[in-house]
C-alpha cells in the first residue's frame, strides 16, 4: 500500500491552504448544546442515585428513573424543534494537548444536526416507554432498583455515542454500551444461560471493536485528528490523482502532504465497519444477538429497537464520508447476506423472542445493505421505523410471556412447560384482543404492507439497491443485481415467518390444558395498564402516515428529506462521491421502477402471509403442539446454520484447549519446577549455611583461638622477670644441645 505522510520545506507552504489547527479551534457553547449535555448527564445521574440508594427509595426509585428519562425526552423534543432542517449547533473545547507541534490538540464537543436530534428523540422515547413497561413486567423482582439503574447507564451510553463529535469519544461510549449490555443481558446472573449469554455478547462485540479501533487509528495516523467535522473537511479537500488519494494541509504552520492508496482507505473503512459488524450483529458476528434474549424482555426491546444494535448503523452514517466504493460494495454484500441468513433462521424458531431476534438480525442486514448501496437516507429511515414497530413487537411478546407465566402459575401446570414456546400458545386473540391488534399492527409494519411505516422504509432501501445495481452493472457485470434480489427474497421470507408466528400465537385454539381466559389479569382487564399503553403508542406509530404525507410513497417523507447526504455533509466530502452521485441520478430516473418495486414488495408480503396461513390453518392443535423441525434445511435453519457449533469447534474449543494446555504447563511444569526448585534451593541454602557456620566461621574461630592461645603464651613469656628469661634461655640451650647430640 503506497501510503506516505511527510513534511516539506516552508517555501512550499503556499500550496497548503487548509490549516488543521484552525479546523479544531474551540467553539463556544450554545444554549442548545448545553441542553444536549444535560440530556446526556440526566440518565447518568439516575444511574448513580438508583445504584447507590435505589433500594431505600419509595417504590425502589422507579419513579426517579422514569422521571429523569421523561425529562431527557422532553428536552430532546425541544432540541429537535430547534435543529431539524433549521441549523446545526456545535460546541468544541480542547480536551488535552501533547507537547509537540506535529500532533493537533485533542478536542471534545457536542454536535447537533438532523441525525443527532433524530436519534436523541428515538433513544429517549423508546427508553421512556420501556421503563414504563418495566414497572409492570419487573414488579417484585429482587433486583428492581438495580434494573432501573442499569437502564439509566445504558441510555447514557447510547446518548454519548449520538452526541459526541469525535471518534475517540465515540469509541469510549461505544465500549460503555458494551458494558451496559453485559450488565442487562446478564441481569439474572444467577441463571447460567443468562451469564453465558452476557459473556458471549461482550466477547463477540470485542472482536468487532478490534477492527473499529484499527480503523480509528488508521485515519488518525494520516489525518492527525479524531474530530468528525475536521475529518470530513479534510476528505472533501482531498482529490484522486494517479490512482491515489492526495490531501495537503498544514498543522501548526508545518506543511503535510498525505498520499493514500485506495486499498489502504478501503481497509481503514472496513475497520470502521467491523465495529458495526459486531454491534449491529452482521455476518459473521451475529451469533450473540439470539442468545441476548436471556435478559428481561424489556431489555430485549431496548437493545433491538433503538440503542445497541442501532449504534452500528449510526456509526456507518456518521463515517459515511470515509468509505470508498469498494468498501461500500463489501458493506452491501455483508448486509444482504445478513438479511437473508436472519430471515431463513427465523422460519423455524419456536421461542417467541427468538423469532423476533432473528428478525432483528435480518432487518439490520437491510439497513446495512442500504448503507452499502448508497441508500443512506433510506437506511436511516428504516432504522427509525424499525425502532417503533420492533419495540412494539418485543413489548407485546413480554405481555404474552407474562400472561403465560400467570396462567401456568394459577392453574398449577408442570414447571417444565415453556412459557415462551409459541407451540404452547394459540387462540390468544380471544383472551387478549388489545395485545392481538397492537401485535398485528407492528407485524404488518415489519412485513412491509402498504400504509405501514415498514413499507415506506423497506421500499426506499429496495429502490436504492436496485439503482445501485444498475449503476454498478453498467460495465456488464450483472452479479450486482444479486443484492436487490436478495432484498426482495427477504421480503417474502419475512412475511412468511411473521404469518407463521401470528398463527401460532393468536389463531386456532389454545393448546395447553386450561382455559385461555386464565391468561388475563382479571375478568375486565387483560394486562396491567402501565404495560399496555406503551405498546399501544408504539403500534400506532407503526402507521406510515406519521412518516410521510403520502403513506404509499417514501419520496414524500419528511424524515428522508432531513437525513439525506445533502443535509448531513457538504458536496464532495465523500470518498465515494462519484459513485453515490451516479446512484442518486439513476434512482431519481427510476420513476417506473419505484412503482414496480412498491407493488412487487407488497405482493411478496401478501404472498408470504398467505403461504404461511395456508400451511398451518388446517393443522390440528396436537400437530402444532408436537411440531419439530424436519428435514435438513429445517434443522439447518433452526440451528442458525450451525454457526455457533462451527465457531465453537474452530475457535472456542481450540482456544479452551490451548488454555487448558497452558494451565497444565503452568501447573505441572512451571509451578512444579518453581515449587521443587525452591525446595532444593532451601536444602542447598541450609547446606551452605552449615558450611558457612562450621567450616568458614569455624576456621575463622579456630585461627582466632589459636592466635589467642599463642598470644597468651607469648604474653606469658614476656612477664618482665629476669629469672624467667634465664630459665627460658637455659631450656632453649639444653634443647639445642640435645638436637646436636642426637644428630
Amino acid at each position: 500500500m503506497a501510503c506516505r505522510s511527510h513534511t516539506f520545506d516552508r517555501t512550499l507552504t503556499t500550496a497548503y491552504t487548509l490549516e488543521l489547527s484552525a479546523l479544531l479551534e474551540p467553539l463556544a457553547g450554545t444554549p442548545q448544546t448545553t441542553l444536549a449535555g444535560l440530556v446526556l448527564l440526566l440518565p447518568l445521574l439516575g444511574f448513580a442515585v438508583l445504584y447507590r440508594w435505589g433500594r431505600f427509595l419509595p417504590r425502589q426509585g422507579d419513579w426517579l428513573g422514569i422521571g429523569i428519562t421523561g425529562a431527557a425526552f422532553a428536552l430532546s423534543l425541544y432540541l429537535f424543534t430547534q435543529t431539524w432542517n433549521i441549523t446545526t449547533f456545535h460546541s468544541r473545547s480542547v480536551w488535552f494537548s501533547l507537547p509537540t507541534r506535529s500532533v493537533a490538540d485533542f478536542t471534545a464537543g457536542i454536535l447537533l444536526d438532523n441525525l443527532t436530534v433524530l436519534m436523541l428523540v428515538i433513544v429517549t422515547f423508546i427508553s421512556l416507554l420501556v421503563q414504563l413497561f418495566s414497572v409492570g413486567y419487573m414488579r417484585g423482582d429482587a433486583g428492581y432498583s438495580r434494573y432501573f439503574a442499569y437502564l439509566g447507564l445504558f441510555t447514557f451510553s447510547m446518548l454519548g455515542i449520538v452526541l459526541v463529535d469525535n471518534l475517540l469519544l465515540l469509541f469510549m461510549f461505544w465500549e460503555l454500551v458494551g458494558l451496559s449490555s453485559y450488565l442487562l443481558i446478564g441481569f439474572w446472573y444467577e441463571r447460567p444461560a443468562a451469564a453465558a449469554a452476557s459473556k458471549k455478547a461482550f466477547l463477540v462485540n470485542r472482536v468487532g471493536d478490534i477492527g473499529l479501533l484499527l480503523g480509528l487509528f488508521s485515519f488518525y495516523t494520516y489525518f492527525r485528528t479524531f474530530d468528525l467535522e475536521a475529518l470530513r473537511t479534510l476528505v472533501g479537500a482531498g482529490e484522486w490523482l494517479n490512482g491515489g488519494f492526495v490531501i495537503s494541509y498544514t498543522l501548526n504552520g508545518q506543511p503535510w502532504l498525505v498520499e493514500l492508496s485506495p486499498l489502504f482507505l478501503t481497509l481503514a473503512g472496513l475497520g470502521l465497519f467491523m465495529g458495526c459488524v459486531g454491534k449491529s450483529a452482521q455476518f459473521p458476528l451475529q451469533v450473540w444477538l439470539p442468545d441476548a434474549m436471556q435478559g428481561p424482555t424489556p431489555v430485549s426491546s431496548l437493545i433491538h429497537a433503538a440503542t445497541m444494535v442501532a449504534a452500528g448503523v449510526y456509526l456507518l452514517a456518521r463515517c459515511y464520508a470515509f468509505f470508498t466504493p469498494d468498501a461500500l460494495t463489501v458493506i452491501a454484500i455483508i448486509g444482504a447476506i445478513t438479511a437473508l441468513l436472519g430471515a431463513l433462521a427465523a422460519l423455524t424458531q419456536y421461542d417467541i423472542k427468538a423469532v423476533l431476534a432473528f428478525s432483528t438480525i435480518s432487518q439490520l442486514g437491510y439497513m446495512v445493505m442500504g448503507m452499502g448501496t448508497g441508500a443512506h437516507d433510506a437506511s436511516l429511515f428504516h432504522l427509525t421505523t424499525h425502532a417503533f414497530f420492533k419495540a412494539a413487537l418485543f413489548l407485546n411478546a413480554g405481555i404474552l410471556i407474562h400472561a403465560m407465566h400467570r396462567g401456568l402459575h394459577h392453574t398449577h401446570q408442570p414447571t417444565d412447560v415453556d412459557a415462551q414456546d409459541i407451540r404452547n400458545m394459540g387462540g390468544l386473540r380471544k383472551a387478549m384482543p388489545l395485545t392481538f391488534y397492537t401485535y398485528l399492527l407492528a407485524a404488518a409494519a415489519l412485513v412491509g404492507l402498504p400504509l405501514f411505516s415498514g413499507f415506506l422504509s423497506k421500499d426506499a432501501i429496495l429502490s436504492g439497491s436496485w439503482a445501485w445495481a444498475q449503476t454498478m452493472s453498467a460495465n456488464g457485470n450483472s452479479l450486482y443485481f444479486a443484492v436487490p434480489v436478495i432484498g426482495f427474497a427477504v421480503v417474502l421470507l419475512t412475511a412468511y415467518y411473521m404469518g407463521r408466528h401470528l398463527w401460532f400465537l393468536f389463531f386456532g385454539s389454545f393448546r395447553l390444558p386450561f382455559d385461555v381466559q386464565a391468561l388475563r389479569l382479571s375478568v375486565r382487564q387483560e394486562v396491567e395498564r402501565v404495560m399496555l399503553w406503551p405498546v399501544v403508542v408504539l403500534a400506532v406509530l407503526s402507521l406510515g402516515i406519521f412518516f410521510s404525507g403520502n403513506p404509499l410513497s417514501f419520496s414524500s417523507s419528511w424524515l428522508m428529506q432531513g437525513i439525506g447526504l445533502d443535509a448531513l455533509t457538504t458536496d464532495g466530502a465523500l470518498l465515494a462521491n462519484r459513485l453515490l452521485q451516479a446512484v442518486a441520478v439513476q434512482d431519481a430516473a427510476n420513476h417506473t421502477a419505484h412503482l414496480v418495486i412498491g407493488v412487487l414488495s407488497a405482493l411478496l408480503g401478501v404472498a408470504g402471509i398467505v403461504l404461511a396461513m395456508g400451511r398451518y390453518r388446517n393443522r390440528s392443535s396436537e400437530a402444532l403442539l408436537a411440531e419439530e423441525p424436519k428435514g435438513s434445511f429445517a434443522r439447518l435453519s433452526y440451528n442458525h446454520f450451525y454457526l455457533d457449533a462451527l465457531y465453537s469447534r474452530t475457535l472456542v474449543q481450540p482456544v479452551l484447549w490451548m488454555a487448558r494446555m497452558l494451565y497444565r504447563v503452568d501447573k505441572r511444569v512451571i509451578d512444579y519446577t518453581l515449587e521443587y526448585g525452591s525446595k532444593w534451593l532451601v536444602v542447598f541454602s541450609k547446606i551452605v549455611k552449615w558450611f558457612d557456620t562450621w567450616v568458614v566461621d569455624g576456621s575463622v574461630w579456630l585461627v582466632g583461638s589459636l592466635m589467642k592461645v599463642l598470644g597468651g603464651i607469648g604474653r606469658g613469656l614476656q612477664n618482665g622477670k629476669v629469672q624467667s628469661y634465664y630459665a627460658y634461655s637455659l631450656f632453649g640451650f639444653i634443647l639445642i644441645m640435645l638436637y646436636i647430640i642426637l644428630n
